[in-house]
């Protein structure tokens, strides 16, 4: 969760990572000084193909100039979400949006979502930049998405782009807040259909056909790598540094606009979707994953199934879950 953006001249939060004295961890879960120290599960990725290219903002732009209003496109979603601090963190720096609610503590028990049609919004942010601005920022970021007048790619686009300004610089003013930011993964309904999208390394996955795929692309310094070739995805545990971000909201005293990646959905028929923090993600086994999917078939049975198995496997950061179907109406 503390993963810092790796850019020049930045300075580093100079406040408490926010540890729990008395945690007990497994032997193979060690408690990380920062996410980018947190190892991955040592799993082979074969089951969950590398993510398609996004839409880029440039792209999303251009959609905005077509009419919002299409009557065809109706969705109900579905399901149940789950935020919850972990067993090694002291405060609890993720928050989740579901159409009008959002959360920002930590609850025990998933939580239902039942929203009958467009437009809406489901959503996880992770904070960066210590237990203060790191929480700060989740919550910014939440409250910002559930005010967003349109749900589209475009607008979408551009709330972040305002949302990581303000950050920046109330980092730069606020030495509490120094360096505070956070990443942002999603799925929006609105006028222009149904559409994942992502800033970070918090992600979005679909489950069809027992299958589970990886919609979302990570920002990330082992994502590059393995984009030019000089790293394999199935390589299991990476160097900590691996997972420093390339890109957040926020996250830095220069203000540089960021890359909102699109990915537009097609749902002919009802179809399961993950939304998650790397909370889970770095935790669990994708196998595992597939798996509670596959045999837990009622969303809150599986957002609790999965946020256990990561406390069982140590809980060593902030876990959010969102087990949502979407069907169109």
């Amino acid at each position: 969760m503390f993963s810092f953006l790796r850019f020049p001249g930045q300075r580093q939060a100079a406040c408490d990572e926010g540890l729990k004295e008395t945690a007990n961890l497994p032997e193979f879960a060690p408690v990380p000084k920062s996410k980018a120290s947190a190892h991955p599960p040592k799993e082979r990725m074969k089951s969950i193909p590398p993510p398609s290219a996004p839409t880029r903002f440039s792209s999303a732009k251009k959609a905005a100039d077509s009419p919002e209003d299409h009557p065809t496109m109706h969705y109900s979603v579905r399901g149940a979400w789950l935020c919850h601090t972990g067993k090694v963190r002291r405060v609890n720096e993720d928050s989740c949006l579901a159409g009008a609610e959002f959360s920002v503590g930590s609850k025990d028990e998933a939580a239902k979502i039942a929203i009958d049609s467009g437009p809406w919004i489901i959503a996880v942010s992770d904070g960066i930049g210590g237990h203060l601005g790191g929480a700060e920022a989740s919550r910014e970021v939440v409250k910002g998405l559930a005010e967003c007048p349109r749900v589209t790619p475009h607008s979408i686009s551009e709330i972040l782009q305002r949302l990581n300004r303000r950050l920046c610089e109330r980092g730069r003013k606020e030495v509490e807040f120094s360096a505070m930011g956070a990443t942002v993964a999603g799925i929006g309904c609105g006028g222009r259909g149904v559409f994942a999208f992502n800033v970070g390394d918090s992600r979005v996955y679909r489950f069809q056909g027992g299958r589970l795929v990886q919609l979302t692309r990570d920002d990330s310094e082992a994502e590059d790598l393995i984009d030019q070739g000089l790293l394999e995805r199935n390589e299991g545990a990476r160097p900590g540094f691996l997972h420093a971000l390339t890109q957040a909201i926020g996250g830095r005293d220069e203000v540089i606009d960021v890359e909102t990646h699109i990915h537009p959905l097609q749902v002919d028929q009802p179809t399961r979707f993950l939304i998650c923090t790397d909370g889970l993600t770095d935790m669990i086994h994708s196998a595992a994953i597939q798996k509670i999917l596959s045999t837990e078939t009622n969303p809150q049975a599986a957002a609790t199934a999965l946020f256990e198995k990561a406390m069982n496997a140590g809980g060593v950061d902030n876990i959010t879950v969102a087990v949502i179907e979407i069907a169109k109406t």
